[in-house]
């Protein structure tokens, strides 16, 4: 880690790479099956494994000439922009040559539609003039793309761009946040029904609240009402916590508060009977939610215990000694906070002191929890 780099921001670096390796990888089978489907692409495969600079620099003359592109050339672009900065330095350097792709991209051909989404998602694997340079020619286009859910692979290829943009440029992201990016991913999350396409959203708009200064107060209230009545899955559990990280007060007295603390409850349900360690960071995360709104307000305890007692499922003892048997000593100790809460605060009035009372005779998690010697 730099000695000048605060540990927020190494750990956000680092996220950052890991969503950038992961994409790249990810991407490249992509582009495999995609081109594949390009009848006679498919036999120049061995010919593009390796793309040189000079060849790079051809390609970017060549398409700026004649002002369109080939499907090849836009495959060989994409295997180049993978292969090393480099090549994508060379390209950018070359005025014009990436209107030539965004011109492809807004065409009517889907198939190079898709190419030249491609392309210019391995592009934005450059440096920040790269992508600065993209989402002000592209921006708006890339926007467009990624509300249509009716070409699932072209909108998931427009999310992947928009994505390494947000995430490693901050004069890119300025331009697509002055181009509504933020408000169509909100508008986007009320309404989807594809837990994929979900996915993709929720990472954006994690990577975009990094730039808090740029977001709206209002908007975070916005994004915790999408998951109301919602099933609550680990992506939208992180984007969650990301929002009560970053307005805390405003959010825990919000009336949407019930229905967070039903759904994290049911998901702690939910995945009680798998393999736990496999769901830490999840199952922490729901708890956090729990405990932010717990302190917050007698009401939200109340909420707690009526809740669990309406669907006396979970036993919150049971699922703390499974956590500690299983060794999740950090969900352990926000466990035992989040116990804490409820009961300290479950004698501070006459309705909570009797709701508490009669989920206790239930699960008396107060003699039943067995505490993990290392955090005693």
């Amino acid at each position: 880690m730099n000695v000048d780099e605060s540990p927020l921001e190494h750990i956000r670096s680092q996220k950052r790479y890991e969503i950038k390796w992961g994409q790249k990888t990810q991407r490249k089978k992509e582009l495999d099956r995609n081109r594949a489907g390009l009848g006679e692409l498919q036999h120049s495969i061995g010919v593009i494994e390796h793309i040189t600079e000079q060849e790079i620099k051809g390609l970017a003359g060549r398409i700026k000439r004649r002002k369109r592109c080939d499907p090849l050339d836009l495959v060989r672009l994409s295997y180049g922009f993978q292969q090393s900065r480099e090549n994508i330095s060379h390209f950018i350097r070359t005025t014009g040559a990436i209107n030539v792709i965004v011109k492809e991209l807004t065409g009517h051909d889907y198939n190079l539609q898709l190419l030249a989404a491609e392309c210019l998602c391995n592009l934005s694997l450059g440096d920040d003039v790269c992508c600065e340079k993209i989402a002000n020619f592209a921006g708006t286009y890339l926007i467009a793309l990624a509300e249509n859910p009716n070409c699932r692979p072209l909108q998931e290829t427009c999310f992947w761009t928009l994505q390494n943009i947000v995430g490693s440029s901050p004069k890119g992201s300025k331009l697509l946040f002055s181009q509504g990016l933020v408000v169509v991913l909100v508008r986007l999350l009320s309404s989807v029904t594809d837990q994929e396409a979900a996915d993709d959203i929720i990472l954006t708009l994690e990577l975009a609240l990094n730039y808090e200064q740029e977001i709206e107060p209002a908007t975070l209230t916005q994004i915790v009402q999408c998951f109301i009545g919602r099933q609550l899955h680990p992506s939208s559990l992180r984007l969650l916590y990301k929002c009560y990280g970053l307005s805390p007060t405003d959010l825990v007295l919000n009336e949407a508060s019930a229905w967070i603390i039903r759904q994290c409850l049911d998901f702690l349900t939910s995945v009680h009977d798998l393999h736990l360690p496999t769901h830490a960071a999840s199952i922490l995360l729901s708890i956090r939610i729990l405990a932010y709104q717990a302190s917050a307000s007698t009401h939200h305890v109340e909420e707690i215990l009526r809740y669990q007692l309406e669907k006396n499922v979970l036993k919150l003892s049971q699922l703390f000694n499974d956590c500690a048997k299983a060794e999740m000593l950090p969900v352990c100790k926000e466990f035992l906070w989040l116990l804490g809460q409820i009961h300290s605060i479950g004698g501070a009035g006459a309705t909570t002191a009797e709701l508490l009372k009669a989920y206790l005779v239930n699960d008396n998690f107060v003699e039943q929890i067995c505490i993990p010697k290392a955090l005693l």
